[in-house]
């Protein structure tokens, strides 16, 4: 659900990400250390967790919905179980109800990935209350909740940390900056004291337990997409007797680092990038316009670190000071995120463009409208110290291995590491739940070809020790395989799996996800992106909203005065010719209009990176629909010039001809301005 990359926000995703056993010779890592799941403290271990209604805390931006159906409350768990004197802190759940009778009182709880992520919101609501997720409903109970340190649940610590690019520095100064800004809020949240390290994956698994227990279902299933899925897998650790089944969608496996370390992230980048050109290589234009994506952004990155471009006067509520250094490492990052989403696929022609030609309105377009702003609701605590628990520390050798592995791309990843901050400000040691997950449990665990940051491998590594695990791979599909084809094939699983998750799916429905249609060819030009932003701000569009609506009286009036004049028997051969020609001209030239708009919409929606640079070559047809509109206008007016009582004798249609023919190139003029000419 983005696109603007944060260099830095890609190694969030990575809790413990690195090479498959395929994908290189391990490294000698040393052991993980032998820890047990269960070490909440004997105080703890009688508590009873309770539900407890509430307003909820976003209700002025929501909707209207029936609190009966979408229904808020809190959850007091311990802030660390391991500590007897720990204080309780509050978890804001929402709790969708199921839309068909459920007897079996099936639900389904949502685990977001990050880690840091939001799960709560208006948002939320609308999402669950438009006709294309009605099956989710149908299907369970659906419950959400913000990890703890997360969005409205406590505690607020290390809120809107900036990534390393917001400082408006190149990257690894950046990340400098984002070291200090941890070790300082960090320091402050012990101060007000706050259990700091009671923000792990362990106690996150054990508050998934609790709150289960105080919804009152004795079992359900749990959906984890990214970070969702390292979470999914502790939560089967702690409580795989309260776990129904489980869908596991782009897996961060729980002990990769036996295998690998962050380092290893340009592995994801490699293959999410060789599929990507497999598809091109598969589409007729892209092959002969394109060539390589991986080979041609790799050129593009090495530009950037040479030269790189410096963007100012941004929204200085996404980057501080409102400064932006776009070098190699940040263009990659952004590269990096665009191949999470699939509608972008197409657009990637465009991107490349943008980042070759070093084209700053467009950049500073995906920039401004796209990207993410420092987020409050973000947990940057919780993000921190679970990526600093979930792994262990990545030595000079293994990290030296895992460059000479992918040498190319690890030039911009090498900076993205958690395990540099960790060292800096935290520490490195695992929590109980880096461990293998061995279970007999229902799990569908589900990839995507083209995914970067948990490639499929990844998925694949868990599968071993599933007795009963199920695999689906994704084709043409980025991060988050089950969402990015829901309503579609995605959705179709997940309910087939909720409702039945004992039963071998049908997953022939994969077989007929389309490869992206990649937009190899654009008008080159401004006008309508610049037009569109002023639609977006609601500038005043006076002169052309004038000209088309005096065109729409001509088409209605001149047909009524026809009629009239027929009537009356007062029309002469001359004139009703140049009316009929003039009230054609004003049609067409409408429909020009209408033509190019309906083209800039079509880019902006269906091809949003490619409206800075252009629009669709279809919608050079406005300009020729608006020529012949002109030109019939204009022939009319010459046969009005030309006839027997024009002028005072027939003032009203003379006028008309005129205007009309005045209007119709005053819409030519404003088409020509689009850049939408064949000049």
């Amino acid at each position: 659900m983005t696109f603007l990359i944060r260099i830095a926000a890609l190694m969030c995703l990575m809790t413990g990400l690195a090479w498959s056993a395929s994908a290189q010779d391990d490294p000698d890592l040393p052991a993980i250390p032998d820890l047990t799941i269960e070490q909440v403290h004997p105080a703890w271990l009688e508590f009873q967790p309770e539900f407890t209604p509430y307003v909820c805390p976003f209700h002025a931006q929501a909707p209207d919905y029936d609190p009966e159906e979408f229904i808020c409350g809190y959850v007091l768990v311990p802030e660390d179980r391991t500590d007897p004197n720990s204080r309780l802190i509050k978890l804001s759940v929402l709790k969708i109800v199921s839309t068909s009778e459920n007897p079996e009182r099936r639900a389904v709880m949502r685990l977001t990935g990050g880690p840091g992520g939001p799960s709560l919101g208006a948002g939320r609501i609308r999402a669950y209350q438009r006709a294309d997720t009605a099956a989710f409903r149908e299907a369970a109970d659906l419950i959400f909740f913000d990890q703890r340190g997360i969005g409205y649940s406590e505690a607020h610590f290390c809120r809107a940390v900036p990534r390393n690019f917001q400082f408006g520095v190149p990257i690894e100064e950046g990340i400098g900056r984002a070291k200090q800004a941890f070790e300082k809020c960090l320091a402050e949240a012990r101060a007000e004291g706050i259990a700091v390290d009671g923000y792990t994956t362990w106690q996150n698994a054990l508050d998934v337990r609790d709150i289960r227990i105080a919804l009152g279902y004795d079992q359900w299933t749990l959906f984890g997409v990214s970070y969702g899925t390292s979470l999914g897998q502790a939560v089967l650790m702690v409580d795989e007797e309260g776990v129904r089944a489980a869908i596991l969608d782009s897996v961060v496996p729980a002990t990769v680092m036996e295998t690998g370390g962050w380092g290893a992230i340009a592995y994801g980048f490699s293959s999410a990038l060789a599929a990507l050109d497999a598809d091109c290589a598969a589409n007729r234009g892209c092959a002969r316009n394109i060539g390589s994506f991986r080979e041609r952004f790799i050129a593009a990155f090495a530009a950037l670190d040479e030269d790189p471009i410096i963007l100012e006067d941004l929204d200085p509520g996404s980057v501080l000071d409102g400064r932006l250094v776009m070098d190699g490492d940040l263009a990659a990052g952004a590269v990096f995120q665009a191949l999470y989403i699939n509608t972008l696929f197409a657009d990637f022609p465009s991107l490349l463009k943008a980042l070759e030609t070093r084209d700053e309105v467009a950049l500073r377009a995906y920039v401004e409208v796209l990207g993410r702003p420092i987020d409050h609701a973000a947990g940057n605590g919780l993000e921190l110290v679970a990526n600093c628990r979930g792994a262990i520390e990545v030595t000079e050798e293994q990290f030296t291995a895992m460059r000479a592995a992918e040498p190319e791309l690890s030039n911009w990843t090498d900076t993205i590491e958690w395990d540099e901050i960790c060292a800096a400000v935290y520490n490195m040691e695992p929590d109980p739940t880096v461990q293998r997950l061995v279970t007999d449990v229902p799990i569908l665990v589900t990839a995507g070809t083209v995914d970067p940051i948990t490639p499929p491998n990844y998925s694949q590594y868990i599968m071993s020790d599933l007795a009963n695990g199920q695999y689906v791979e994704f084709p043409h599909t980025g991060h988050g395989a089950v969402i990015s084809h829901a309503p579609g094939c995605g959705q179709d699983l997940w309910v087939a799996f909720v409702n039945d998750p004992d039963s071998a799916l049908d997953t022939s429905c994969v077989d007929t996800i389309e490869a992206p249609q990649f937009l190899t060819r654009l008008i080159e030009t401004k006008g309508p992106y610049r037009f569109a932003r002023k639609l977006q701000a609601g500038t005043n569009l006076k002169g052309v909203i004038a000209l088309a609506a005096f065109l729409m009286i001509t088409v209605i009036m001149f047909p009524l005065g026809w009629a009239a004049r027929k009537v009356q028997g007062s029309d002469t051969a001359s004139f009703s010719r140049a009316r009929t020609l003039t009230w054609l001209g004003a049609v067409i030239s409408l429909g020009g209009l209408g033509w190019a708009i309906s083209k800039i919409l079509a880019t902006a929606t269906q091809h949003p990176m490619a409206l800075p640079l252009g629009v669709l070559p279809s919608a050079g047809w406005a300009f020729w629909l608006g020529l012949i509109g002109f030109g019939l206008t204009a022939y009319a007016l010459y046969r009005g010039l030309t006839s027997t009582g024009f002028g005072r004798q027939n003032i009203g249609t003379s006028l008309g001809l005129i205007l009309t023919c005045l209007a119709s190139l005053g819409l030519l003029a404003f088409i020509l301005a689009l850049g939408l000419g064949p000049f």
